[in-house]
């Protein structure tokens, strides 16, 4: 165990004697620190050894910056090269020259187009308009179509006369040559059909009616067109005027029923005696004879391959004996002769 410290106390000095002299301080003398002589710089790559060894301060936490959805990719233009030259045709009002990828079967043509459509079923674009090769309305696949080119002026098939200022692509069969102004009835199964399509003519109005009924009015110029408008229809419209439009579509209607109602005509009977006499000469006779001995032949054929019809069996009859002949006694003749 260390030895305690002892501590003395210092006696305090008694009356009358002398105070006893202070014992001088020893001073420590003073020594220099000498600063130890410094190590030799470390190389830098020893440096970066202990900078990496030496954890890194841990980062403040920061919060998290809302995430920024990224802009959509630019959708791809569906109009395909001939769509796009259509459309601009249809917005400008002029006629357009169609060259088909197959020229033979399809030959250039003048078209005036209406409505460019996209059909879901088929997925492919189509053009509405009227064909001035064939003088009517007709449909046209795009992707058959090589070229769609623009017609300077009204084109070759133009025919007047029609308004100053009428687009180049409504002078076919709805405004070129003599103007047909038709009035009909719309029932009201077709009423809202007719107001969400676009206008199949010019000047193309509807105005409501009595209860389930509205007039339409337009003007035309090619009767089979409006015909078959009207006639997509069926018993949904009741023709007004033009009284040749009613008579257009009576014919038709009676076309269509005498097709349905017509039974098989029976074969004609070649006989000889009901063909007309025709002047050939020999030919005549010859055919004659011979339309008769196959008749001849004919004959006999026709009764061998005929079934004989089945017959009751008859009762037995009685049938009376014939009466017995009588017969007679013959005469004796007796002769004597004499001796």
């Amino acid at each position: 165990m260390a030895p305690r410290k002892s501590t003395k106390v210092a006696a305090a000095p008694e009356a009358g004697t002398p105070e006893a002299a202070p014992e001088p301080k020893t001073v420590k003398p003073r020594t220099r620190k000498v600063a130890a002589p410094a190590e030799p710089a470390a190389p830098k790559a020893a440096r970066k050894s202990k900078a990496a060894a030496a954890p890194a301060p841990e980062p403040a936490a920061v919060e998290p910056e809302p995430a920024v959805p990224p802009a959509p990719a630019p959708a791809a233009d569906p109009l395909t090269a001939p769509a796009r030259a259509v459309l601009q045709a249809i917005q400008d009002g002029v006629a357009v020259e169609l060259l088909f990828i197959d020229a033979e079967a399809n030959p250039p043509r003048t078209f005036e187009p209406r409505q460019l459509i996209f059909d879901a079923l088929a997925r492919q674009w189509f053009v509405w308009g009227w064909d001035r090769r064939y003088n009517a309305e007709r449909h046209h696949r795009l992707d058959l179509i090589a070229q769609v080119g623009p017609v300077e002026g009204m084109g070759r098939a133009a025919q007047g006369p029609y308004k100053e200022g009428t687009a180049a692509n409504l002078i076919g069969g709805w405004l070129g040559g003599e103007p047909i102004r038709v009035k009909a009835v719309l029932l009201k199964q077709w009423i809202f059909a007719v107001r969400q399509a676009p206008a199949p003519f010019p000047e193309f109005a509807i105005e409501e009616m009595e209860e389930g009924k509205a007039q339409v009015t337009f003007v035309a110029t090619d009767l089979r067109a409006i015909a078959r408008w009207a006639m997509q229809f069926g018993d949904g419209i009741q023709v007004v005027e033009p009284q040749r439009l009613q008579d257009r579509i009576k014919q038709v209607g009676m076309a269509w029923a005498g097709k349905a109602a017509a039974a098989p005509s029976p074969a004609p009977d070649r006989s000889a005696s009901d063909r007309p006499r025709r002047d050939h000469g020999h030919k005549e006779h010859r055919s004659e004879h011979r339309s008769e001995r196959e008749s001849r032949d004919r004959e006999p054929r026709e009764r061998e391959a005929a079934p004989e019809p089945r017959r009751r069996p008859e009762p037995p009859r009685h049938i009376p004996e014939p009466p017995k002949p009588t017969v007679k006694a013959g005469k004796i003749e007796i002769r004597i002769d004499r001796l």
